[in-house]
């Protein structure tokens, strides 16, 4: 059974983008680190121990807590775990512990030395690499992942002040990672870096036909659905960057109209939410209303898009469906619909056509 450290690994192999180089006299050097990459990646799926990433504390303590809490009724409210944030924040940042290395280097280094193609640099900003990088959980292991990376082919060599890093085979590697390393910054940088997008790293944002290259086939055809439904209104559309590509992270895409959110999507390889914005709760009131007379199956339908939240934060709001109350997230007022099946997106299309008035 897949482990959620085996899940998340897997995870960051499927979020990274198709290889495309940015320019053909530079292919070589960007397919090199980029294979490289993938191949620690692979490699810390097969066997993470070796990679000095562990599934064990986070496995012993969900199952314990699933234990504890088998029989026990479902709350609908927020609820926090501080222990198992922990144990996850762990695990996950020692994933990303090789990609975030890479990255610190190529943001602090000189450039590359063109003899032997190795990344200089200083060994003052060195030292603050390897001081950033104990700035995680269980950095007590760093030590063991710089030697996994020598045993890979990583090679650092000290000369007159400077640190000089190559692969000791893939002589172009820190080519492929200046280039990425070295992008504007911007709010898209890092998440181009894990992603080894060297088609988008210097432009201003990927676009959705980037992000359904990642998606099942499915899921790719309900956002082209989703599209075609609002191809005639003004949109602007927002990708909310990555923070990481670990399990936790989903594209997150808004369709936006006048100012106003009015359709999105999350996903990745294992989950889709379709998501219909209505702004303010009293307007899903009003709507459910007016579905209800219209088509009383379709009302069903859309009432049960609404997780119900029990929180008593001040967000919390109360919108009716006909005479029955339900409690849901003032904050963002919109019908959730996941892992939809095409029914569901029929429904969905044209409950978004019907209140967007297109």
């Amino acid at each position: 059974m897949e482990t959620h450290v085996k899940r998340s690994i897997r995870h960051c192999l499927e979020m990274i983008a198709p290889f495309e180089a940015s320019e053909r006299q530079k292919e070589e050097g960007q397919l090199q680190f980029y294979r490289f990459m993938v191949s620690i990646y692979e490699g810390m799926y097969e066997n993470p121990e070796e990679y000095l990433v562990f599934p064990a504390p986070y496995e012993e303590y969900i199952s314990k807590r699933e234990q504890r809490q088998a029989g026990a009724a479902k709350e609908k409210e927020h609820t926090s775990d501080p222990k198992e944030s922990m144990l996850r924040n762990a695990f996950q940042q020692a994933i990303q512990f090789y990609t975030s290395y890479f990255l610190c280097l190529g943001s602090k280094c000189i450039g590359l030395d063109e003899s032997s193609g190795a990344l200089v640099i200083e060994k003052e900003k060195y030292l603050d690499v390897l001081e950033e990088m104990r700035d995680i959980y269980e950095s007590k292991y760093n030590e063991g992942r710089y030697e996994v990376l020598a045993k890979l082919g990583i090679q650092n060599e000290e000369r007159e002040n400077k640190i000089y890093i190559v692969h000791k085979e893939c002589r172009r590697a820190m080519e492929g990672l200046l280039y990425l390393a070295k992008a504007p910054y911007g709010r898209y940088r890092r998440m181009n870096f894990y992603r080894l997008d060297y088609k988008n790293a210097y432009l201003e944002s990927p676009t959705v036909e980037d992000i359904c290259k990642t998606l099942p086939e499915e899921s790719s055809q309900i956002v082209q659905k989703l599209e075609e439904a609002i191809a005639g209104m003004k949109i602007k559309t927002k990708i909310k960057p990555l923070r990481g590509i670990v399990s936790d992270f989903k594209w997150k895409v808004e369709y936006i109209y006048k100012k106003k959110n009015v359709c999105g999507f999350y996903a990745d390889r294992d989950y889709f939410m379709l998501c219909i914005h209505f702004n303010h709760f009293q307007n899903i009131t009003d709507f459910a209303t007016a579905l209800q007379e219209e088509n009383e199956d379709l009302f069903q339908w859309f009432k049960k898009q609404f997780p119900e939240r029990l929180c008593s934060c001040q967000s919390n709001r109360k919108v009716y469906f006909g005479d029955e109350p339900r409690r849901i997230c003032g904050l963002s007022n919109r019908a959730e619909i996941v892992s939809p099946c095409e029914e569901d997106v029929e429904n969905a299309l044209y409950v978004l056509k019907k209140y967007r008035n297109i």
